[in-house]
């Protein structure tokens, strides 16, 4: 018996490896390990830097919001604080006009009443000092009304008018009586006074008025009608330059399409139109033309030649192979198991021009569908032809 023979059968078991291939092979499996290791912290440093720059625009994307907001409320808060003074400004002013108009009432009211008393003064008729009272009462009774009638919305100015005549009428009689007993001065101060407290107080009420009435100034009135005025020109300057423009389109077409022209007319004026609008330039156009707007027949007939000068100019010359375009009648015909004569050289280019002879099939026959489809054809036309 061999070796060979006495080798146990079955695995054999690998050859150790030597130290210093495994020392090689486990050091370069720590190499790629570190390698790999890094890689993955510098991915994940990237990451990481991508998330926080994503972070920082985010929140500074949200800083300058909340800023813009801050900034918003700050802004409608000045706005707030600014109607709001302006509103108590103005309410402080109407309440300090209000009791300064009062003021100078009474102070009129004390300077005109004694006036008024001593000129209505007589031993023989006392009664008669009740009248300046009835005088200064009927005054500022009237005005109270004008004040009722303005806060209850209704007319006020007869109330006003009243007031005026008879404050008009008091300060008459303080003039006379004033200037006759005391002087000029003492007339014209008591006539005054009693004007002037009825009158005061009467431009308050007016002030009133023009404030329920939401009426505007005089000045912002002339800037408005002003404003109107110019929108108004410029209106009119636009419709000229329309009413021109459409003139002179008229005028264009007239001498450029007179038979056009003057169908349009007709048109026009059996619809009731004076100028011939656009649906019926174009029904005219339509009707003696027979094309579209703008289009005729000299017109489409010189498009049609040029698309055909364009065409011709397009074809390679340098290439003599040219496409021949299949009829659409070659679909009913066989197939040729030759070249079919249609196909063939045309002998009259080298003969004088002599037709070829024509000779048994040449002529292509029909397939069989096509003979059966105008079999049928026929035997339905004879069908339905009446008998002679």
């Amino acid at each position: 018996m061999s070796v060979t023979e006495l080798r146990p059968t079955g695995r054999t078991r690998p050859a150790p490896k030597s130290a210093t291939k495994e020392a090689a092979e486990a050091e370069a499996l720590r190499a790629k390990t570190e390698t790999a290791k890094a890689a993955a912290d510098i991915a994940n440093q990237l990451k990481a830097a991508k998330a926080a720059a994503e972070i920082a625009a985010g929140e500074a994307k949200a800083q300058e919001i909340r800023t813009e907001a801050a900034d918003r409320q700050r802004e409608a808060a000045r706005l707030r604080a600014e109607t709001q003074a302006t509103r108590e400004k103005a309410e402080r002013s109407a309440a300090q006009w209000r009791t300064y108009a009062r003021t100078i009432a009474v102070i009129c009211v004390v300077v005109s009443l004694p006036l008024q008393l001593m000129a209505f003064w007589s031993p023989h008729t006392p009664f008669l000092l009740a009248a300046p009272l009835v005088l200064e009462g009927l005054a500022w009774a009237l005005l109270k009304g004008a004040e009722a009638a303005i806060d209850d919305h209704r007319p006020s100015w007869h109330y006003r008018a009243l007031a005026g005549a008879v404050a008009l009428f008091a300060a008459t009689v303080n003039y006379l009586h004033g200037a006759a007993e005391f002087g000029l001065g003492t007339g014209l101060g008591g006539a005054f006074c009693s004007l002037a407290g009825p009158l005061v107080w009467d431009l308050h009420e007016h002030g009133r008025i023009r404030k329920r009435d939401g009426r505007i100034s005089r000045r912002a009135r002339r800037a408005e009608a002003k404003q109107k005025a110019a929108e108004a020109a410029e209106e009119r300057a636009a419709a000229e330059r329309e009413a021109e423009e459409h003139a002179a389109v008229e005028q264009l077409r007239s001498v450029q399409w007179p038979q056009v022209w003057e169908r349009a007319v007709a048109l026009a004026a059996a619809v009731g139109e004076l100028h011939p609008s656009e649906p019926t330039w174009k029904r005219a156009w339509d009707d003696t033309q027979g094309a579209q707007l703008g289009d005729t027949a000299e017109s489409i007939a010189a498009r049609v030649a040029a698309k055909a000068a364009v065409k011709d100019a397009a074809i390679d010359r340098t290439n003599h192979v040219e496409k021949v375009e299949k009829p659409q009648v070659e679909s009913q015909l066989t197939r040729p198991a030759k070249t079919p004569a249609a196909k063939r050289p045309d002998g009259r280019r080298n003969n004088g021009g002599t037709p070829p002879v024509r000779r048994t099939g040449d002529t292509i026959g029909y397939s069989p569908v096509a003979r059966r489809a105008m079999s049928l054809a026929a035997r339905t036309r004879r069908d339905h032809t009446p008998a002679g």
